[in-house]
């Protein structure tokens, strides 16, 4: 059985529950902890009711220059044949996994909290990159119901700097496709994001999966 971290929905909403992408004051997630619990993941797969807290890690490099216009963004496509069936060929523009009991033992949450921890760890099993905690910054949050893989789920949307990370672009893009063993991963200048969030209109005429086109619209 495999635990991960949840909460009810009328905790993390307790009004009218929020679309799209929220705000990083939107949700304080510190005043949550007493509502947070680890559960059965296969139970909550199903269960509208709670959410599975997910950190979504959304990674760049050459956002740090002068005027920004480098800036370019690590997306990925899908295997047809995914894990989670139901976003099997869809691109992406963020890792992520769930929050497990292991995080609560790790080093790195006296210093950055659960979350962070669970992040970074998320981003070694899935990239098999190792960055500090100050290269990730919490951007927002979220929230969608239009789909039964998005309404079980609650989104921390972190955007991590790779322009510390050793290698040209094409070895970080080579480094990923070893690790997370995608169909295919780019780079794509964050500049053109917005106007490729339309059915057919991500890279190589494919589509991006629901919480990336959430992502892009709220932060590029």
């Amino acid at each position: 059985m495999r635990s991960i971290l949840v909460v009810a929905r009328r905790h993390l909403f307790p009004g009218l529950s929020p679309q799209g992408f929220l705000p990083g004051e939107a949700v304080d997630l510190d005043a949550l902890g007493e509502h947070l619990f680890f559960a059965e993941r296969d139970y909550m797969e199903h269960c509208s009711h709670y959410k599975q807290i997910i950190p979504y890690l959304v990674l760049a490099r050459g956002g740090s220059s002068s005027n920004g216009d480098d800036e370019r963004v690590l997306c990925y496509q899908r295997k047809t044949k995914h894990t989670e069936q139901r976003l099997g060929g869809l691109w992406s523009v963020g890792f992520g996994g769930h929050i497990e009991p292991i995080d609560r033992e790790a080093p790195e949450v006296a210093a950055h909290g659960l979350m962070k921890a669970s992040a970074l760890r998320e981003l070694v099993e899935e990239t098999g990159f190792t960055v500090g905690g100050d290269a990730l910054r919490a951007v927002g949050f979220i929230n969608s119901d239009v789909n039964d893989v998005s309404s079980v789920h609650f989104g921390v949307v972190f955007r991590i700097s790779l322009d510390e990370v050793a290698g040209s672009d094409d070895e970080v893009i080579a480094t990923v496709m070893a690790q997370a063993e995608p169909h295919q991963a780019r780079w794509v200048k964050a500049a053109y994001l917005p106007g490729m969030t339309c059915e057919g209109d991500g890279p190589s005429g494919g589509s991006f999966e629901d919480w990336s086109r959430i992502v892009v619209a709220g932060v590029f």
